[in-house]
């Protein structure tokens, strides 16, 4: 079982997602691949049931993108989001989404678009981070390839 030191993950697993309704976003996709030393909180993009679950743990509240809503869990750092920022395909992100000790993830590719995207100086080091592990991977030096560029959004 993925592991941190606040036990993120063992409180989101055990709520029981259905599989197929979420997907773990942002830089906890980056943690569980060994790309960040540590990760402040876990950002869940949930949908139907899992949206529906997550709706027990407190009341949605606009997000702070304005885009859509946010639940937060009432005892971790657990934000749940009823979807992604603009011009993001929930039902795509969902469907892609990496396994990883059971648990979906979102791919790196999806992550890299969306910090670039963002470019908060948070996002330099993770933008770094992958692009250096995309050049490892493929010997390329250009981490802008289409392959990494993200589907048509909606």
């Amino acid at each position: 079982m993925l592991t941190d030191p606040a036990g993120l993950f063992a409180t989101l697993t055990g709520l029981r997602l259905p599989h197929g309704s979420y997907v773990i976003c942002g830089s906890a996709a980056l943690y569980v691949r060994g790309l960040r030393d540590r990760m402040g909180d876990l950002d869940v993009l949930a949908t139907g049931p899992a949206w529906t679950i997550a709706a027990t743990l407190g009341a949605p509240r606009p997000a702070p993108s304005g885009h859509g809503q946010v639940i937060h869990h009432p005892h971790a750092d657990i934000e749940f989001f009823d979807r992604w920022t603009p011009g993001w395909s929930s039902d795509r992100l969902i469907a892609t989404a990496d396994i990883i000790d059971g648990l979906p993830f979102m791919r790196l590719g999806d992550v890299l678009a969306w910090k670039r995207a963002a470019l908060r100086p948070k996002d330099l080091p993770d933008i770094a981070a992958v692009s250096a592990l995309y050049r490892m991977w493929t010997g390329h030096r250009d981490i802008t390839r289409p392959v990494l560029a993200p589907e048509v959004h909606q």
